[in-house]
């Protein structure tokens, strides 16, 4: 085999450590970008509960603030602006430790374009260098974290008292829309960078959240909008019928307006919510009209304004925005468009991905088909080579058949034609191309010459399919021969070498080709009779020159079948090995008919399988014991079984001083050839040995005494098998 050759790096690092720490920090990058693409679908989901925060008091015609839920939307804000903030700092920071190199392009021929492209250039190479963090992606994730919605909410509701809010809500409305987009931006550059959307199901899933997120969003602009142009209607109100303007913009905000009594008669006459005669109202609330008139921005439970408000949502987008019947007002217009437009963008990409799914299907099906039909022709020239019989060619066919039926073949279809066949085809089938494929082969063998056929065709069956790739070593020179190799396609170089030779590519003998039909590995037939000694050794270097397919026949499986078949194999192969394994079979078949005699005469042995008591008979010993030795004694434990073959015992009770002179308390039992002691040992294999059993008698030799044992431990082996 090689040597080994020890790399020194500069620095002392080691490559391989340095790999493994790179491919720790890509998975732990990865896991990390999967946390954020996760905050950023629940960001964009939370964020739009900064519009429900206000609520309008119909009685007192004034704006207040549901504080319960300005606290929840102002905690979810803050955790999710953690996330993004320290995923803010890691992009920095890997750009700074990793800086992207800047190219200045080629300007083109114009003298006026080129001076101005080079001045761009030079200016953002100078940028990169002097600031490699910064981007176009780095200024829209800081602009992401920036805590505006809980700045505006504290400075414009709570700071501004009286008309502040009313004069600064538009300021409020367009920082929560501007930055509100850039955090949607997150979301799609993470998908698109972690691929996060893969499979139809998770593909429409996808599609559906988008379509309930973008309700969600609308519908909380739409509950917004809707104070605003409430706030608008009293503005107006106080403005051109009211003797004091300011005033009465200041009891606008519930929390800051004064005690003094407060005339709101002007306010509902010409900001009139519903006209009983039909008469027109003085002020066209538009599209908003059903969320003040259904009192969704009033003072109810939060899951009603936001399950109206979604609804609104969801039907408007699905119908394009068509239904809206708006008014005049500019914004109020453009916020319609916007929703025909969203609703619109959302059909198309649904429509997108269903026909883009479509196609892929189509296209991959058709993919199928043809390989398929490729491979059936393949199959047919395969049969044809090799000479299959009609039988066996009508099962091959017939179980592609059904495996096209069972949509199954779709799985083995790239495979190569050998493991193909060998992955759809029944055991049976198997079986059959094996034997037809591998027998002339086997004949080959010169140890195998004048094999009966039923042990050829045993070791047909524990062939093994294997595909060798290109250049692959199959055995190199000393290693243990563990394996027999019959080529079926493809070409194996044999040859002998020095590993210096060898890593040159010279060697030092000729090169053998090894083609279909032939095999290596012959000496494993030689070591298989007695497996008593170690594996043969590749005397080769054994070698694929192309892409090879072949059947392997291990070691351990040759071994097998000469054991079940010993008798069968071939009488007149007369190695060292196949003496010794005839002599050994007939020695070891005498002697467990003899230990199956003396095991079978206990009555609880009886009735087990004949497997049982033969494992039983190999695990037995036979043992001599002297003249007046004691065999067991009363109280010892019973750890071993006994089986008389020759002698006499005496089994008797007695105390310990009677035993040491040999007098008996009883008269004592003989154990003569045939009987046997320990018995209950049977009765604790039941219970897994919990506790051996305990002699109630002594055992002791008259004689000298042969026997079988049994040990205690053998027989639990025995069993748990």
């Amino acid at each position: 085999m090689g040597r080994i050759v020890s790399i020194e790096t500069s620095g002392g690092e080691d490559p391989a450590a340095k790999k493994m720490g790179r491919k720790a920090g890509e998975s732990s990058k990865a896991i990390w970008n999967m946390i954020f693409a996760i905050s950023c679908v629940f960001a964009v989901s939370l964020d739009p509960l900064f519009f429900y925060v206000m609520i309008i008091d119909q009685d007192d015609k004034c704006l207040q603030m549901d504080k319960t839920l300005s606290i929840v939307a102002c905690l979810t804000r803050s955790l999710t602006d953690v996330i993004f903030l320290v995923h803010f700092i890691l992009e920095i920071y890997d750009r700074v430790q990793n800086p992207k190199p800047q190219t200045q392009k080629n300007g083109g021929n114009s003298d006026k374009k080129s001076k101005i492209r080079k001045l761009i250039d030079h200016v953002s190479v100078k940028i990169a260098q002097k600031m490699p963090w910064l981007s176009v992606f780095t200024v829209i994730g800081f602009f992401a974290i920036l805590p505006l919605p809980q700045l505006l909410i504290g400075i414009i509701f709570y700071t501004m008292k009286g008309s502040g809010f009313v004069e600064h809500k538009n300021v409020l409305t367009f920082f929560l829309l501007c930055q509100y987009f850039p955090r949607i931006y997150r979301i799609y550059l993470s998908a698109k960078d972690f691929k996060m959307i893969n499979g139809k199901w998770i593909k429409g899933l996808y599609n559906m959240f988008l379509y309930i997120l973008s309700s969600h969003v609308l519908g909380a602009f739409w509950y917004f909008f809707s104070i605003q142009r409430e706030l608008t209607c009293w503005q107006e109100a106080c403005v051109n019928h009211s003797k004091d303007p300011r005033a009465c913009l200041n009891a606008f905000n519930c929390d800051s307006r004064s005690t003094i009594a407060r005339n709101i008669t002007f306010l509902n006459e010409h900001c009139p919510l519903d006209n009983p005669n039909g008469a027109s109202s003085p002020f066209n609330f538009g599209i908003f009209i059903d969320s003040l008139q259904n009192q969704n921005t009033e003072h109810i439970l939060f899951r009603k304004k936001f399950f109206y408000s979604l609804w609104w949502g969801l039907r408007n987008i699905s119908n394009f925005g068509t239904n809206l019947t708006t008014s005049t007002y500019v914004w109020e217009n453009l916020f319609a468009i916007f929703i025909s437009i969203v609703g619109l963008l959302l059909f198309l990409y649904l429509i997108g991905n269903v026909q883009t799914f479509m196609q892929m299907e189509a296209t991959k099906k058709e993919e199928i088909r043809q390989k398929i039909k490729m491979k059936k022709l393949d199959v047919h020239a395969w049969m044809s080579t090799n000479e299959l019989p009609y039988d066996i060619r009508e099962e091959i066919l017939s179980s592609i058949k059904q495996t096209l039926k069972q949509k199954t073949l779709k799985q083995h279809i790239d495979a190569d034609l050998h493991n193909f066949l060998f992955s759809i085809l029944p055991r049976k089938t198997k079986t059959s191309l094996k034997r037809c494929l591998c027998m002339k082969t086997l004949k080959k063998v010169k140890i195998l010459q004048g094999m009966h056929d039923k042990v050829l065709t045993l070791m047909c069956d524990y062939l093994q399919p294997v595909t060798y790739i290109e250049n692959s070593n199959i055995f190199r020179m000393g290693d243990p021969l563990d394996c027999m190799l019959i080529i079926m396609e493809g070409t194996v170089w044999t040859y002998a070498s020095s590993d210096s030779q060898l890593g040159r590519g010279n060697s030092s003998m000729g090169t053998t080709p090894l083609r279909k039909g032939d095999f290596y590995g012959e000496e494993l037939f030689d070591w298989a009779p007695g497996s008593f000694a170690e594996l043969p050794v590749s005397s080769k270097h054994v070698k694929t020159r192309v892409k090879v397919d072949a059947f392997l026949l291990t070691a351990h499986d040759l071994y097998s079948v000469v054991s079940k078949h010993r008798l069968q194999w071939k009488k007149g192969t007369q190695t060292p090995a196949v003496k010794f394994m005839a002599a050994s079979t007939i020695a070891t078949t005498f002697r467990r008919g003899r230990r199956l005699r003396a095991i079978t005469k206990v009555k609880k042995l009886q009735d087990m399988d004949d497997k049982m008591l033969t494992s039983i008979c190999d695990y037995t010993t036979q043992v001599s014991y002297n003249e007046n030795s004691f065999i067991f004694q009363m109280g010892d434990p019973i750890d071993r079984m006994l089986f008389i073959i020759g002698g006499i015992a005496w089994t008797y009770t007695s105390s310990d001083v009677q035993a040491e002179q040999g007098i008996p308390s009883m008269a004592p039992k003989p154990l003569r050839k045939g009987d046997f002691y320990g018995e209950e040992l049977l009765d604790c294999a039941s219970d897994s040995f919990t506790k051996l059993p305990i002699s109630s008698k002594h055992v002791r030799c008259q004689t000298k005494v042969e026997a079988f044992v049994l040990m205690a431990n053998d027989l639990k082996t025995v069993i748990s098998k």
